[in-house]
C-alpha cells in the first residue's frame, strides 16, 4: 500500500524528522535499509514488513516508531496501539512512546484517554529542570500549549528555588495570545538575574511591534509603571523603562526616568550622557540638551562634566543654525557661550573641542578669522597628540583660506600630508592642497593630485576629489581659454572666505560671457550653494531643481536633489517635500553616495506620515 505524503500528519513529520536526527549508531542491515527505501518512499505496507523484523530483532528505539509510523500511517490504529503499549511497557520511562500512543488517541476521538496520558507524564516530573524543559517542549512541537504551559507550571512547583522556567512560559504565553502574562515572566526572568536585561529587551523587541502593536505596547509600558513604583529599588526595572521610552522614541520619558535612575545609583551622569547621544543621532535636539544640561548641573565631579559641555555647546550652534534664519546676533549669542564656558572651564586639553568649535565659527560664520587664528595657535601649545596637531594644522589652514592667505594655507597643507601620507587626514590635507593649486589656477597639477585621490578610504574624500577631477576634466581644453574655469576658480574661493556677493557677481559674469559652456551646471549649482549660505532657502532649491531638471545625467544632479531634501526636511520643515527629493536620490540616481541616508530619512518620514 503506497499513501501520499499529503496524508501524513505534519505534525508527526516534525516528530520523525526530530527522532530520527538523533539516531545514532542505529543498526543497519538489508532489512533496515529496505524498511528505510519503502518508507521513504512512502510505500508504508511495504516498509512495515521489514521494520517489524528489525524492530523484534533489535528493539531499537528508531526501529520502534517508525514501525509505529508505518501503521499509522495506513489507519492500522489498533496494531498502532498495541506496539506503543508493548514499547511502554518495555521502556516505561520513554515519553515518545507514550505521545505516540497518545496520538492514536486523539485520532479515534479518544481524547480524555490521551489527556490522561499527558497528566501523567506531567505527574511523574521529578525536579530535575533538564526533563521538566525537555517535556515542555516535546508538547509545545506537538501545538499542545495548554500541556506545555502545565509542565512549566508543575516545574515551578517541584523547582521552588532558582530558574523558574520564564523564558519558557513566555513563550507559551505568546502562543495562546496572553501577551500580559508573557510580558509578566519576561520581566520576572529579570527578579531571576538582572544579567538577563538585554535578553529581556531583545525577546520583547521581537515579539512587540512598537509601531503597530499598541495593545501589547500599553501592557508593557502599564507593567513597568507599576513594577517601577511597586518595587523602586529594583533598578533593572526603571532601566527597562527606559528603554522602553527610547524604543517608542519617547526621548522625554526616558530622559526623566534616567535622571531618576542617576539620583538613585550615583551614577553621576553616564546614562544621561549616552541617552543624549542617542537623542542627538535621532535629531531630538531638546531632549538631548536635557539630558547635557543635568550632567552640567552635576559639576567638575561627573567625569562627563567637559564632554556634556561640549556637546551642548555644538547643540546649540546646530539648532541656530538649521533654523529657517538666523542672525549675526543669533550667533554672536552662540559664540558668547562658548567664551563664557571657556573662562569656566579654562583652556586645557579637555576643552579642546570647545575651542576648536569656538574657533571655527568666529572663522567661518562670524567674520573673524583674526580671533579665530588666535584661538588655534593657542591650543598648539597644549599637551595634544600629533594627530589632533594635525587636525589644528588643517583648521588653521582653513582659517588662512578665509583670509586670503591661500599659499600659507598650502603650506599646512603639505606638512600634515607628509605627515600623514598613507591616512585618511594626509588624504584629507592633500585634499585641500589639491583645491588650493585649483584656485590659483594650476589645474594640471591639481587634477593630477586629485586623480590620486579617488582611491582614498573615505568615501567622501573620494567623492570630493572625483567630482573635482571631473569638473576640470570637462572644462579643459574646451576652447583655446582657460578664462570660464579661472572664473569658477575664483568664484569658489570667494564662497570659501564668505564673500557671498563677490561670488555671486563673478559667477553672473561668468554666466553672461560664456553662456553655452559646458561649466554651467556647475556654475547654477554654486549659486544654489550661496544663496543656502545668505538663507535664502526658496532661491536656493530654484537653483538646485534647475541642476536637477536640466542636467540630470551630470555628476552634480544627486547632490542637488539631497541639499534640497535637507533645506526642505530643516530649514522649511516640510516634510512631505523632503520626502519627495529622499525618494528622488532612490529611484533617479541609484547608485548614489547618498542613496542609504536619503532610503533611511525616506522611511522615517514616511512612517511618521501613516
Amino acid at each position: 500500500m503506497k499513501l501520499k505524503f499529503s496524508k501524513i500528519k505534519p505534525l508527526l513529520l516534525l516528530l520523525l524528522f526530530f527522532t530520527a536526527s538523533i539516531a545514532i549508531a542505529q543498526p543497519r542491515d538489508n532489512d533496515s535499509k529496505l524498511a528505510d527505501h519503502y518508507f521513504t518512499k512512502g510505500e508504508f505496507e511495504k516498509a512495515e514488513v521489514y521494520y517489524k523484523k528489525v524492530y523484534k530483532k533489535y528493539k531499537h528505539p528508531i526501529h520502534f516508531e517508525k514501525y509505529f509510523l508505518s501503521l499509522y500511517y495506513q489507519d492500522k490504529f489498533d496494531e498502532a496501539e498495541k506496539v506503543a503499549e508493548k514499547q511502554i511497557k518495555s521502556n516505561p520511562e520513554s515519553n515518545n512512546a507514550r505521545f505516540l500512543l497518545a496520538q492514536v488517541y486523539e485520532e479515534t476521538e479518544r481524547h480524555e484517554e490521551a489527556n490522561s496520558i499527558y497528566d501523567q507524564m506531567i505527574n511523574d516530573l521529578v525536579p530535575v529542570q533538564s526533563k521538566i524543559t525537555s517535556l515542555g517542549k516535546e508538547f509545545k512541537i506537538r501545538g499542545n500549549n495548554e500541556y506545555a504551559l502545565k509542565t512549566y507550571e508543575k516545574g515551578k512547583k517541584l523547582i521552588r528555588k532558582g530558574y523558574q522556567f520564564q523564558l519558557e512560559l513566555a513563550e507559551v504565553y505568546s502562543s495562546l495570545n496572553q501577551y500580559d502574562k508573557m510580558i509578566q515572566e519576561y520581566l520576572n526572568l529579570l527578579d531571576y538575574s538582572q544579567v538577563y536585561i538585554k535578553t529581556v529587551q531583545t525577546y520583547l523587541s521581537r515579539v512587540i511591534d512598537f509601531e503597530e502593536d499598541q495593545d501589547r505596547v500599553e501592557m508593557l509600558k502599564t507593567e513597568l509603571l507599576t513594577r517601577v513604583q511597586k518595587y523602586p529599588d529594583k533598578d533593572y526595572y526603571s532601566e527597562m523603562l527606559i528603554w522602553f521610552y527610547m524604543h517608542k522614541k519617547e526621548f522625554n520619558g526616558a530622559v526623566i526616568q534616567a535622571k531618576a535612575l542617576d539620583k538613585r545609583m550615583g551614577l553621576k551622569g553616564k546614562r544621561l550622557f549616552e541617552i543624549g547621544g542617542i537623542c542627538e543621532a535621532n535629531e531630538e535636539y531638546k531632549a538631548a540638551s536635557k539630558s547635557y544640561q543635568y550632567i552640567i548641573e552635576l559639576g567638575p565631579s561627573s567625569p562627563y562634566y567637559t564632554s556634556a559641555m561640549e556637546r551642548k555647546l555644538k547643540l546649540g550652534f546646530h539648532q541656530v543654525t538649521r533654523q529657517k534664519s538666523y542672525t549675526l546676533a543669533d550667533l554672536e549669542v552662540i559664540e558668547s557661550d562658548f567664551e563664557e564656558a571657556l573662562i569656566t572651564m579654562g583652556k586645557s586639553k579637555k576643552t579642546l573641542g570647545i575651542i576648536i568649535q569656538q574657533a571655527e565659527i568666529n572663522a567661518f560664520y562670524l567674520d573673524n578669522p583674526e580671533k579665530a587664528e588666535r584661538l588655534i595657535k593657542e591650543c598648539q601649545d597644549l599637551p595634544i597628540s600629533l594627530i589632533e596637531k594635525a587636525k589644528l594644522k588643517i583648521l588653521l589652514g582653513d582659517i588662512y583660506i578665509v583670509s586670503d592667505r591661500i599659499w600659507d594655507a598650502s603650506l599646512l597643507y603639505m606638512q600634515v600630508e607628509k605627515q600623514f601620507t598613507e591616512d585618511i587626514i594626509g588624504h584629507e590635507a592633500k585634499y585641500k592642497n589639491a583645491k588650493v593649486f585649483y584656485y590659483d589656477g594650476e589645474f594640471e597639477y591639481a587634477k593630477a593630485q586629485l586623480d590620486v585621490l579617488k582611491a582614498s578610504t573615505s568615501k567622501l574624500i573620494a567623492n570630493d576629489a572625483m567630482q573635482l577631477s571631473l569638473l576640470l576634466q570637462d572644462n579643459l581644453g574646451i576652447d583655446t581659454t582657460l578664462a570660464p574655469v579661472q572664473l569658477f576658480a575664483n568664484a569658489d574661493l570667494l564662497l570659501q572666505q564668505n564673500k557671498f556677493t563677490a561670488a555671486m557677481e563673478m559667477l553672473d559674469s561668468l554666466e553672461k560671457e560664456f553662456p553655452f559652456h559646458g561649466i554651467i551646471d556647475e556654475v547654477l549649482f554654486k549659486k544654489a550653494e550661496i544663496y543656502q549660505e545668505l538663507q535664502q532657502w526658496d532661491k536656493a532649491i530654484e537653483f538646485y531643481d534647475i541642476v536637477i531638471e536640466s542636467y540630470g545625467h551630470d555628476i552634480l544632479a544627486d547632490d542637488a536633489a539631497f541639499a534640497a531634501a535637507k533645506i526642505y526636511e530643516y530649514n522649511l520643515e516640510d516634510k512631505n517635500k523632503a520626502a519627495e527629493y529622499y525618494k528622488k536620490i532612490m529611484f533617479e540616481f541609484k547608485g548614489s553616495l547618498y542613496d542609504a541616508e536619503a532610503r533611511a530619512k525616506y522611511r522615517e518620514i514616511t512612517a511618521n506620515f501613516n
